[in-house]
């Protein structure tokens, strides 16, 4: 090898181990950055007959495609469980008593009350016992739909959160994207652009899940998990309108993709992952199941208790009635005014008969001692009724069993949907260690890659002291 050859092959040298390390440092610099990707040097040898040229051509980032499509799936599956399961035990703040126990607890207190009253009519301290447990259980039936209502109005607004910054996400990726397929045709380096796609993709997977098909010159489309284009090339139009008010019977909007329903009632391609996946379950299919839940009982209030002429011709409300109007069984839902003391009504009604009239009397005597009527309700009360299959329990049953098993149902749906979070939430958590292992940075292997990259700067950098020393020598003799 000639002094030139060697001083050509130090020198280039010197300047790729300078780019190493400048490399090695952006790393270190990130350790502690999530969405950053390792770096790697592309470190190229030219031979030619004047020597050995050594040079680093480009920094490639070290991308594991599939262990980043599993941390997008998993994470967008663990918020979608985790939305759904946080929306339920806000029904349950407490964390004692389920959704319902109240009311459950108010139907067996008032069986109790009507039996005592059955046991001693003549008793009107026990009668206004009965009236004040009813006045009690409706209140706890509106209370709890309020409750259900308002959670869903709370789903519905998230829904249009999630798809104000879909929106967003989407239009500024649009731009990033642009500049990485131009920047990789051009040859300049996108690294950086890439990182912060792979940001906006990871973002986007937890509002709405996703598919990532690559494209050339590093370009990206990207599909909703049910095969809907949310992005090529351009950002398409995700619409939805939120509802001002959600009674029992109405349906909230969709989530619009391209005029195609990706979440809501009518959704023709639902989305299995990201947030709005939960808030879309539980505003259309178990809050409308628990709101008919309370209809149910609300149903199965009235009619035990419906008073009709003796002989049971012509049934009409009893203790339990409807005011006229607008709304949902249970909004409208109240104790009779003519047996409740507190509304001007006389509660030995309800133990004689008349609540309709006088044809509707049966103690016509006043007998204080008459209780056939009331233990007639409390009969009614107590037999199986058949519930409309909408309630997801059991068809047929009494209704203190209906009450205990809507409280068991939601208990059990809560249970499930917090075992479905934790074991997502840790199939996501292991995923992205797995990622951050394949393609993040990790400070001792950058510490002594650094530390082998100085001592070959500086082995290079002797090198040239020596060539260059020779040369003196040579061009002294020459002297």
């Amino acid at each position: 090898m000639s002094l030139t050859s060697a001083m050509l092959t130090a020198q280039s040298s010197l300047a790729a181990r300078s780019a190493e390390m400048a490399i090695a440092s952006r790393n270190i610099s990130n350790v502690n950055n999530p969405n950053f990707t390792r770096l790697e040097a592309n470190v190229q040898n030219i031979v030619s007959d004047t020597g050995t040229v050594v040079y680093v051509s480009h920094a490639s980032r070290v991308v594991n495609q599939a262990a980043f499509t599993a941390t997008l799936k998993s994470g967008s599956s663990a918020i979608a469980a985790g939305s759904y399961a946080k929306m339920l035990d806000q029904l349950n703040p407490s964390g004692q008593k389920p959704f319902g126990t109240n009311t459950a607890a108010f139907i067996g207190a008032l069986d109790e009350k009507i039996v005592a009253y059955a046991n001693d009519p003549s008793n009107q301290v026990l009668g206004q016992s009965v009236i004040n447990t009813a006045n009690e259980l409706v209140n706890s039936l509106k209370q709890s739909s309020t409750e259900l209502k308002d959670a869903r109005l709370d789903a519905d607004a998230a829904m249009g959160r999630a798809v104000d910054n879909i929106n967003k996400i989407l239009s500024d990726l649009e731009g990033v994207n642009e500049k990485i397929v131009s920047g990789s045709a051009a040859g300049k380096d996108v690294n950086g652009l890439l990182d912060q796609r792979d940001e906006m993709l990871k973002v986007l997977s937890e509002e709405i899940g996703i598919e990532v098909l690559h494209q050339d010159n590093n370009g990206v489309a990207i599909y909703t998990d049910s095969g809907v284009t949310l992005f090529e090339k351009t950002a398409r139009e995700i619409t939805f309108d939120a509802s001002l008010s959600l009674g029992s019977t109405e349906k909230g909007n969709n989530i619009l993709v391209d005029g195609i329903a990706v979440a809501g009632p009518d959704a023709t391609s639902p989305v299995s992952g990201g947030a709005i996946a939960g808030y879309s379950k539980i505003r259309d299919e178990t809050l409308v199941t628990m709101q008919a839940q309370l209809e149910g009982t609300a149903k199965a209030l009235i009619d035990p208790f419906k008073e009709s002429k003796p002989g049971g011709a012509d049934p009409l409300d009893g203790l339990f009635t409807t005011v006229t109007g607008a709304g949902d069984l249970v909004s409208r839902l109240t104790v009779n005014e003519k047996v409740d003391p507190g509304q001007g009504g006389d509660v030995k009604l309800l133990r004689d008969g008349g609540i309709n009239g006088v044809d509707y009397i049966y103690n016509a005597d006043g007998n204080a001692g008459y209780s056939t009527l009331l233990r007639s309700y409390q009969t009614a009360f107590n037999s199986e009724h058949t519930f409309d299959a909408s309630t997801g329990v059991n068809l047929k049953s009494t209704l203190k069993d209906f009450a205990a098993n809507t409280v068991s149902w939601f208990s059990a749906e809560r249970k499930s949907a917090t075992e479905t979070a934790t074991l997502t939430a840790s199939a996501f958590k292991s995923n992205a260690q797995t990622l951050s292992n394949k393609t993040g940075v990790n400070l001792d292997t950058e510490m002594l890659r650094l530390q082998r990259l100085e001592t070959a700067y500086s082995a290079s950098a002797r090198l040239m002291s020596t060539v260059e020393r020779m040369f003196q020598e040579l061009l002294g003799a020459v002297r």
